[in-house]
């Protein structure tokens, strides 16, 4: 015969008052719409199988989430290191605009700077703005082609280097907002992990292989193994068609490769660590 409760006599399995869910500060600068952002970002990236998938996911996750579309995302021992070899990938920007840069102001860019760097590293995400409004570089440059203003995320992995993320905002908005600022600083919290998890995977990755590749150089083997022409590597590393073959021809000597076939192949079947 089934028991019958007696209601009344059962103690509640959850005693005492409910709580009520905390308020944020009256202060809060982020709404939820901007915690949405941060968690659409985070949810875009951490499935990357490596770095190479890693900065094209969270560059077209910052396009989506943010409406950026001048984005950068570069890696290296340094920050120094990652602005110069500029390994990784760029969006956004016209062959034009990155012609311009190469040739006349590449020295005058305040993202490369001791001071800057040292002030980034500090603070985790800078603004252009803030650090270098009226330069010549912002004046000269920029602005003519469009650019209002640019911000910059970094993420120390320490021994595995470092992810450099900048970004910019174009004609109809003067800067990049403090709301933005403040989303950018939540995101680099919950990004670092990923991202020091990834660099260190690829810096394992190539130690592992022994083959004696330049970062720039796996970047053209990575998108070379994946099928891209010589052109279509160009224009996502935003470097010259030659440029590329040179890469290539070093890689295929470095792999002991005779064919993109073959270098396709080898990359894809290398064994990875994790």
């Amino acid at each position: 015969m089934a028991r019958r409760w007696n209601i009344d006599s059962v103690t509640t399995a959850l005693p005492g008052p409910a709580p009520t869910p905390r308020p944020l500060p009256a202060d809060e600068p982020l709404s939820a719409e901007d915690y949405r952002r941060a968690v659409g970002v985070v949810e875009a990236v951490d499935q990357a199988a490596d770095l190479a998938e890693f900065r094209e996911r969270l560059v077209r996750a910052l396009r989506s989430w943010f409406g950026f579309l001048g984005i950068a995302v570069l890696h290296g021992d340094t920050a120094t290191e990652a602005l110069q070899l500029g390994c990784g990938v760029l969006s956004g920007y016209s062959a034009e605009f990155m012609a311009s840069y190469t040739d006349r102001w590449v020295r005058e860019d305040p993202f490369r700077s001791e001071e800057f760097l040292t002030r980034l590293a500090d603070a985790g995400v800078l603004r252009l703005g803030d650090f270098a409004p009226r330069s010549e570089f912002v004046r000269d440059y920029l602005r003519p082609h469009g650019i209002t203003d640019k911000a910059a995320m970094l993420i120390d992995a320490g021994p595995s280097g470092v992810l450099l993320v900048s970004v910019a905002v174009r004609e109809g908005v003067p800067r990049v907002s403090d709301r933005d600022l403040a989303v950018l600083r939540m995101l680099r919290r919950h990004l670092a992990p990923l991202a020091i998890e990834q660099l260190a995977r690829h810096r394992a990755r190539a130690a592992h292989n022994a083959w004696q590749l330049t970062p720039r150089e796996w970047d053209v083997a990575d998108l070379a193994a994946q099928g891209l022409t010589n052109r279509q590597i160009a224009g996502r590393l935003f470097i010259g068609v030659d440029t590329v073959k040179k890469h290539l021809t070093r890689v295929l000597a470095a792999t002991s490769c005779a064919s993109r076939t073959q270098l396709a192949v080898l990359f894809n079947a290398r064994d990875t660590p994790v």
